[in-house]
């Protein structure tokens, strides 16, 4: 039987209640890496919030668009702690890269009114983020999406277990997951549909809200909770396990 929208929506609550507990937690470490997860659990948390609104609201391509971000972020965050002294620094150096793009995109298109000390101050640091790392040229690992998932599952003890069977859980996450919400954000056939009503017999757009629908909450549920679970396990966070399992039962009995 499908999940019911309160139920969906208390299992949203409940995730991100625990998202903020582990961050906690992390922030008493007062390490790079514990002031990273925290961010990564922040900025997952508004996309499941966001994600539950929308989908409540009958916006669920908008809600699928968003819960990919949570996908995205839960693969980079497990590449990442693959090789964190490493890969820390290089994650946060792309936005130097990223800032001078727009930055000249914004001056170009003010003809060139953009103040020249910001745009040295832009560009220096645009070019030694380049300087330090010259494979990262479409984005910041210099690697897709994809093998940073499939990376993050080949880490020695990221084995995730689903009803007692080892799954390499990002890269499944990857190629069933990400994939359907793909569809929703992409300009394709399959985004249309979102405005599609009674495809079975006489097909109709429609415009605005659609029938509220619960699969978005779930699948940000879902990959927020393994997020969380990853931070707990790198940063070696005590006291959470109960509470984790409880989440997980929730998610596999929905």
């Amino acid at each position: 039987m499908p999940t019911s929208m309160t139920k969906a929506v208390k299992a949203s609550q409940l995730c991100l209640a625990i998202a903020e507990e582990t961050a906690d937690k992390a922030l008493e470490l007062q390490t790079d890496l514990a002031g990273l997860s925290v961010m990564f659990l922040a900025r997952a948390s508004q996309a499941l919030y966001s994600a539950t609104l929308l989908a409540q609201h009958g916006m669920i391509g908008d809600a699928m668009s968003v819960t990919r971000t949570i996908v995205e972020l839960d693969v980079d965050y497990a590449y990442i702690t693959t090789s964190p002294d490493t890969l820390i620094k290089k994650f946060a150096e792309y936005d130097h890269i990223a800032k001078f793009r727009l930055a000249k995109a914004i001056d170009k298109l003010h003809d060139g009114t953009v103040s020249c000390d910001a745009m040295r101050v832009l560009e220096e640091r645009h070019d030694e983020a380049r300087t330090n790392n010259p494979e990262s040229r479409l984005n910041w690992a210099g690697k897709s999406l994809k093998e940073r998932a499939e990376l993050a599952d080949a880490h020695p003890g990221r084995e995730t277990l689903v009803e007692g069977k080892p799954v390499a859980a990002r890269t499944r996450n990857y190629e069933l997951l990400y994939a359907d919400m793909c569809t929703a954000s992409h300009s394709c056939y399959g985004t249309l549909e979102y405005a599609l009503v009674g495809r079975d017999d006489e097909p109709r757009v429609h415009f605005g809200p659609m029938e509220p629908d619960t699969k978005p909450i779930m699948l940000a549920f879902a990959v927020l909770l393994l997020l969380c679970e990853t931070v707990a396990e790198e940063c070696q966070l005590a006291g959470l396990e109960e509470r984790f399992s409880s989440l997980r039962t929730m998610l596999t009995s929905a």
